[in-house]
């Protein structure tokens, strides 16, 4: 996967967003796309491993890709 593909596809993910909020509260759009890609990432852990004695990790490795995804994230949009 190149980075400019990740990047496109993030993009079609936050112009849906942008879309949406024509309609919906940020906040409320906000908890609606985190609860998303916990679902997504919950659906995809049962069907590529699931195995219930990898399940703490699984959720170690997404809650540390988010706040490191999150913490660039701020920096790029806010400053240091």
């Amino acid at each position: 996967m190149q980075e400019a593909d990740f990047h496109e596809v993030a993009d079609e993910f936050i112009n849906l967003a942008n879309q949406l909020s024509e309609d919906w509260a940020l906040p409320f759009l906000s908890a609606a796309f985190l609860y998303a890609a916990a679902r997504f990432n919950a659906h995809f852990f049962y069907e590529t491993d699931g195995d219930p004695e990898k399940r703490r990790q699984a959720e170690q490795y997404y809650c540390d890709q988010y706040r490191k995804m999150l913490q660039e994230c701020m920096e790029e949009l806010g400053g240091a």
